[in-house]
């Protein structure tokens, strides 16, 4: 399996109610509507029940649980839905239903024109984005500070592209920024993955590869296959496959080094296989919450309308080979309310810690 896996937040309900406003699934009709000619509204259901055809066989092939569906069940009852709609542009919400009936939390159906942003695709007619995004669309805050003599502090962002050039620029970004801070003779390190909430990992483990270490920091792990998941020299490899690379690969001064990763509940999807290449690591603690359990690995398939299929393909593994079953919990769970409002209490605890 050498296709790119990817780590997309995912959230059914909010994705559910997105997509039934964009495609008028549960809006009213107005009650003087002309209804479309019937030859239209059959052109229009033969594409709903295309995108629903494409969508089932990859689900069908591809899908980490596939043995324990009945898809032949599944596939009736998913297009007699479709059918019976009230709106011939219903296929998304149909997929999207097809989830929910097998209890999958990590798989959506992401609508054409987001499928061109998140894969920088100006060039699909269908999904045209004539506004190239701000880069703020496509990746969360990097900060870091030095908080005292020897302890430095710093977030891994989400990433929302698979452009190549913007993810190297990322990735850049936060090994820049480790060697900034490390300037000052940092030996003690602080990593925020509190809001985090996904998307492409690469960028992420390439970045903060530096602290991570050279080696494998994890798998992705199916029926007949453990990939290794490794930092090595500036590039982050799915295999023997490089998925993200800085141009020039920075290797912190201390020898020894202390490590506390901050984790919560919107630490998701690529936020967590983040969490896990740490998790276990010699002088590595988790502080914080537990984190939102999409510990599952995703891959891409483009329909026919240039909408993307995010289907769950494998679990997730420790570099120990230790696969991940839901939330990671992490070493002390701190409750992020029983402090000041205005105090961090997590990141204090963790300084505290540090500091001993």
């Amino acid at each position: 399996m050498l296709r790119s896996l990817a780590f997309l937040l995912a959230i059914p309900l909010l994705l559910s109610s997105v997509i039934s406003t964009a495609y008028g699934h549960d809006l009213p009709r107005p009650r003087n509507a002309v209804p479309p000619p019937d030859s239209l509204k059959l052109a229009c259901l033969e594409k709903a029940s295309r995108l629903l055809d494409e969508a089932l066989v990859f689900m069908q092939k591809n899908y980490y649980k596939r043995e324990n569906i009945s898809w032949d069940t599944l596939g009736v009852m998913a297009r007699t839905r479709l059918k019976n709609s009230a709106n011939c542009d219903d296929a998304y919400a149909t997929i999207t239903w097809c989830f929910q009936q097998i209890n999958e939390s990590h798989s959506f159906i992401m609508p054409a024109e987001k499928a061109a942003v998140y894969n920088n695709d100006n060039n699909n007619d269908a999904a045209s984005t004539p506004v190239k995004p701000d880069l703020s669309q496509l990746v969360g805050e990097i900060k870091g500070e030095v908080l005292s003599d020897s302890i430095a502090y710093l977030t891994v962002p989400w990433v929302s592209t698979t452009d190549s050039m913007i993810c190297m620029q990322i990735a850049d970004s936060i090994q820049q920024l480790i060697a900034d801070l490390d300037t000052r003779k940092i030996s003690k390190w602080i990593i925020d993955l509190r809001a985090n909430t996904g998307g492409n990992c690469w960028p992420m483990l390439a970045g903060i590869g530096p602290l991570l270490g050279n080696g494998t920091c994890g798998y992705f792990v199916s029926d007949n296959e453990k990939i290794p998941i490794a930092y090595r020299d500036g590039a982050a490899f799915q295999g023997k496959h490089i998925r993200c690379q800085v141009s020039k690969c920075y290797r912190i001064k201390s020898g020894r080094k202390s490590i506390v990763v901050l984790t919560g509940h919107r630490t998701v999807s690529a936020g967590e296989i983040v969490a896990l290449a740490f998790k276990g690591k010699t002088a590595v603690h988790l502080y914080g919450e537990p984190t939102a359990g999409m510990t599952t690995a995703n891959a891409t398939y483009t329909l026919s309308d240039h909408s993307m299929l995010v289907l769950t393909v494998c679990r997730e593994a420790d570099f120990t080979g230790t696969i991940c079953e839901g939330s990671i919990v992490p070493d002390k769970i701190i409750n992020p309310n029983a402090g000041d409002k205005d105090d961090d209490i997590t990141k204090l605890e963790a300084l505290r810690w540090l500091q001993m």
